[in-house]
């Protein structure tokens, strides 16, 4: 009964939540980027605030959308892990994988504070997506 009950209401979310359900690569880098914002053990404003940009600018979902969208995302993607989030960039073009790190690194800077944990997450998201140290390095910069 939860899961019909998950569904109907999901049937009932906004535009924003339908466009995250229906992108399988969408879904992924949100999962991503959510995953970099609790990498260092705590939710800070800045991370949150970056997160929020990200979505907006970089994705189209407004503001007042992304609690429903996290929501979505904890709901049906929290058994979904870094090798399976990151595996739906296998095929894509450099451009749009160095997007997805960039991304990643902004919301990683965003307290002005690169923590070791956050380090791992772009070492293993990169590599999965197989780039290597010096390209990382150039978009650092």
């Amino acid at each position: 009964m939860v899961i019909v009950d998950k569904l109907k209401g999901w049937i009932n979310q906004g535009k924003s939540v339908r466009m995250v359900a229906d992108d399988l690569q969408l879904t992924g880098e949100l999962i991503l980027l959510v995953r970099m914002m609790f990498a260092d053990g705590e939710l800070k404003p800045a991370e949150l605030d970056n997160f929020k940009r990200i979505c907006k600018i970089a994705f189209d979902i407004p503001e007042e959308d992304v609690p429903e969208v996290v929501e979505y995302l904890q709901d049906f993607g929290y058994e979904t892990n870094v090798d399976d989030a990151t595996a739906v960039f296998e095929g894509m073009p450099w451009e749009r994988k160095k997007t997805l790190l960039v991304h990643l690194l902004s919301i990683a800077k965003a307290d002005d504070v690169i923590h070791a944990d956050e380090v791992e997450l772009i070492r293993k998201v990169s590599s999965l997506m197989g780039l290597d140290a010096s390209e990382i390095a150039k978009m650092r910069s």
